[in-house]
């Protein structure tokens, strides 16, 4: 967002303020042209804005990521680096700014210091190993989700359950790009396990891993975890799909000590949860799964006034549906306040 204001300014500043010199001009209208052609298409193809809320964006946004695929899409990204150069460029080819020196050193200074926090962060932290493991086994549970388990370097970080990973890849066959995934794992020092709903070019090529492969895990991320830890009142963890992954590991770490419900709705018949989830329910947690959406009136029946009233909801699965979700829950009486989400989104 900070971003997103910095452009409004630059484009006030760009039709209230004219120059002579080619240089000058030319730096600041490509930089300032380029900057709102990133910025739209950041919005449309690398963010769910308009493809969430709109049927037609997104097959439109479909269609086009054949050749839009997502790394693509990165690189293009990468050009905000040529904004950035150029924006340098401007300010310093300009003589009133270039004359006033103590501004110019912090404005090089402030540049140099962003730019090589970022290669630090890029180049040298990411390619810290300390933070990694190697595939142990990858599956598939149906033909489009796939079980997907890391053993775990003894140096790797502490995962919570519910925490979530940028995964990438050290093989061939796959991009090292990385990609975010939630664990479904109890936490656990030796190793991480995903779910992995194949839907993108990306996760489409994750049964092309074979066991062995290196991978690099930035993470773990998450605030479920606290936020599940810090509520008095019942926690119902609602999974659409493969959201299931995060909220079960929850589920399990927090069986006994918090009021768990979880609600499941699923467009798959296959039960690879099932043995899980039968022994959640044996621990005391309520279970209502559903082959296709919880329709209004099957929400409001299998909601105490409880869990109306005091519960915190958790909901994890796709931005398009999420928002459905949360729409139907409001109109049930629940707080906007405790509904969180988690978008499956990349």
């Amino acid at each position: 967002m900070l971003a997103v204001f910095a452009l409004v300014a630059a484009t006030i500043h760009k039709f209230t303020s004219s120059s002579y010199h080619a240089i000058i001009r030319n730096t600041g209208n490509i930089a300032c042209y380029l900057a709102i052609f990133l910025l739209v298409y950041a919005i449309f193809f690398l963010s769910g804005w308009l493809s969430d809320r709109s049927n037609a964006i997104r097959n439109l946004k479909a269609k086009l990521e054949k050749a839009f695929n997502h790394q693509f899409s990165v690189w293009i990204h990468r050009l905000n680096f040529v904004v950035i150069g150029l924006i340098w460029l401007h300010v310093n080819v300009i003589p009133r700014i270039a004359n006033i020196s103590y501004f110019l050193i912090v404005f090089d200074i402030y540049t140099l210091v962003f730019i090589t926090a970022y290669a630090y962060q890029k180049f040298i932290s990411d390619a810290d190993m300390r933070n990694s493991g190697t595939v142990k086994e990858n599956i598939p549970l149906t033909p489009n989700i796939q079980k997907f388990t890391i053993d775990l370097n003894k140096t790797a970080k502490p995962y919570h359950a519910g925490d979530f990973y940028f995964v990438s890849f050290r093989g061939k066959g796959i991009s090292s790009e990385a990609h975010p995934f939630s664990v479904m794992t109890r936490p656990s020092k030796h190793e991480v396990g995903f779910i992995i709903h194949q839907v993108g070019d990306f996760t489409k090529k994750i049964t092309h891993v074979s066991p062995g492969t290196k991978v690099h895990l930035d993470g773990p991320y998450g605030l479920f975890n606290s936020e599940v830890e810090e509520t008095n009142g019942p926690v119902i963890l609602y999974a659409i799909g493969t959201g299931i992954a995060p909220l079960i590991s929850l589920a399990e770490e927090y069986a006994g000590k918090k009021a768990l419900h979880i609600i499941w709705s699923t467009s798959s018949s296959e039960d690879y949860f099932n043995l899980r989830l039968d022994q959640l329910e044996q621990n005391g947690v309520k279970v209502d799964k559903k082959q296709h959406r919880f329709s209004d009136e099957e929400l409001n029946t299998i909601l105490t006034n409880e869990e109306k009233a005091n519960g915190k909801f958790f909901i994890v699965g796709s931005a398009p549906i999420i928002l459905t979700v949360k729409e139907k829950l409001k109109q049930l009486g629940i707080k906007d306040s405790h509904l969180i989400d988690e978008h499956l989104t990349m």
